[in-house]
């Protein structure tokens, strides 16, 4: 009876240094861990041509992600060396109350891409008074924010691809035939849109590849059971890359930063690369 009870008692002793142990790893180190993903997508057959994309999203500025954090971000950033830099949204989690906010441009402008800096908006760069904010501060970082918009980027060969940018669908008011206003079918087309349930709107053809973010990729992922919690137009694609028909693919980024609950497990910040094979 009484090796039974040592048992018992050394077993939960066990289990409790587990759990604190998981604990403290999910608040305090997950959320610190910056992966960066990589991708070759191809997007015709004629091939000859390859640029590439990187896209941040979800960074959510404010007491749980700092400004020096977002200049390490940048750095990293930097040195994968991107043709294109696409953010899909979500910058301060609070703009109103973050007092840092006369200084991200600054940061953000020391991106560095071959052809130029995209951006789009997300729900919370229209809430809690990120309006006011958000279209001056990416201006000012050199970043061309689209909304319900497009822009043609024409390449060194002289090969063009088309960006289009969705506005947000939970706060905003997203108008997919104004986006796509000029743009014909054919061509290399990257769509970007925060919200990622969004996607199903748009016919396979209008796009051969979509990035999103908002779902966080749920903050945190149950392993055999996927993501906990995902936002509203985040319930369908969560996380990673989808094939949505023969040659069109979505990919929804985990995000930087975290929003209500400071934690991330098994699914820490990333950031997404795209080799496009042109």
């Amino acid at each position: 009876m009484k090796r039974t009870i040592w048992r018992v008692i050394k077993c939960s002793f066990i289990l409790s240094i587990v759990v604190a142990g998981i604990i403290f790893y999910a608040f305090k180190i997950e959320p610190k861990r910056l992966v960066t993903r990589e991708f070759k997508v191809e997007l015709s057959s004629e091939g000859g041509d390859s640029i590439r994309v990187v896209q941040f999203s979800d960074v959510h500025l404010g007491p749980n992600y700092s400004l020096k954090q977002l200049e390490n971000l940048v750095e990293r950033v930097n040195k994968l060396e991107p043709d294109i830099i696409a953010f899909t949204g979500d910058l301060i989690d609070v703009p109103s109350a973050f007092e840092g906010r006369s200084e991200i441009s600054d940061i953000l402008g020391k991106l560095r891409s071959r052809y130029g800096k995209y951006a789009v908006w997300g729900n919370h760069d229209y809430g809690g008074g990120g309006v006011r904010f958000y279209k001056n501060i990416m201006s000012k970082s050199g970043f061309k924010l689209l909304k319900n918009q497009n822009s043609v980027i024409e390449l060194d060969s002289g090969k063009e691809i088309t960006i289009i940018g969705l506005d947000d669908a939970m706060l905003g008011h997203p108008n997919i035939e104004k986006a796509y206003t000029g743009v014909d079918d054919q061509g290399d087309k990257l769509l970007l849109l925060h919200d990622p349930d969004l996607v199903d709107n748009i016919t396979a053809e209008r796009f051969d590849l979509a990035l999103a973010g908002h779902s966080h990729g749920g903050q945190v992922v149950v392993p055999l059971f996927g993501p906990l919690v995902t936002p509203p137009l985040a319930k369908k694609y969560t996380k990673g890359m989808y094939q949505l028909a023969e040659d069109n693919y979505l990919y929804v980024n985990s995000g930087i930063g975290t929003t209500r609950i400071t934690v991330r497990f098994w699914n820490p910040p990333e950031l997404s690369v795209f080799d496009l094979a042109m």
